[in-house]
Formats: C-alpha cells, structure tokens, sequence
C-alpha cells in the first residue's frame, strides 16, 4: 500500500478555544464504511482504525466507493487529548463509475433560480419559469392518483 511519491505531512499548530494543538495528518486508505457510520481507515503500515467521518465527506459515496477500490485518504489526529477523524478523500480513476449517477435523500430539497430551472432527460423537458409557467414535455405524459385527481385551471384546454 506504500507509496514511494508521497511525502511525509508535517505536523501543524491548531488553535482551538485559544489553545494550541498540534494537529498530525495520516496518509492510508478506506477499506470499509461500517453501519454506524464510521470509516475503516488502513494507514501506510497497515494499522487499521476506526474513525469518524469529516461532514464535507459524502457517506453515500464512499461507501458505495469502497465497493470498487479502497479510496485513498487522509486521517486528521488533534492534539494528545483530542480526536481523530477521517479529514480528506482522494479518489482514484476506479471510483470514476460512481460520478455518472448522483443521488440525495433528504426531507427537503430544495432548487432555487432567479429565471428558470429546466430538467433534461433524453427527450424529456420539465421547465419551471419565475413567472409561474411550469411546462412538461415528452413522448408520453402520464399523471395518476389513487383517490382524486384534478385539473384546475381560468382555462383548461384538451386538445
């Protein structure tokens, strides 16, 4: 797992809540993201550690990255009393695949545009205008309810 081109990080001085910590940064890789969330972190002399994950990291990702490759990574360790988590990932070309689909669970989702947002797929077109227009295109239109479905409009024209 070495890698002969990577140099040594050197050590750097945090300050936190007006103390100063030094900060390590450890090169290794990921191998596996366990259920609760944490990372499975092999450094360069193959010590493997447990480790929480930065919230700038897509747990998403990496799990369904690990599957490919371990992912290259590095583990920041605070101070002697402080704690360790997993800082920064490196993707390789293997995890590339992973880029063509893109997926968010939420609540919410929320899209904001000042003039328009417009969704592509194939020869599909949904278009929705600050003005209030909302247009659907497509080979077929298809709109379905289990109970009531309306349609409302000043003008509702069919054909």
């Amino acid at each position: 797992m070495g890698d002969s081109s990577v140099r040594k990080l050197k050590p750097v001085l945090v300050t936190r809540d007006n103390q100063e910590s030094e900060r390590r940064d450890v090169v290794g890789h990921v191998i596996a993201v366990n259920p609760d969330g944490k990372a499975v972190f092999v450094d360069e002399a193959g010590e493997e550690t447990v480790l929480g994950i930065s919230r700038r990291i897509d747990r998403c990702w990496l799990k369904a990255a690990v599957v490919l490759a371990p992912v290259r990574a590095v583990a920041s360790h605070l101070g002697a009393d402080g704690w360790t988590w997993l800082s920064d990932v490196l993707p390789a070309p293997e995890h590339e695949a992973l880029d063509e689909h893109f997926r968010v669970d939420a609540k919410t989702i929320e899209l904001s545009a000042s003039e328009s947002i417009r969704i592509h797929a194939g020869k599909s077109i949904v278009t929705v205008t600050a003005a209030g227009e909302v247009t659907v295109r497509g080979r077929n239109i298809t709109s379905r309810a289990s109970n009531l479905n309306r349609v409302r409009g000043g003008v509702v024209k069919i054909n």
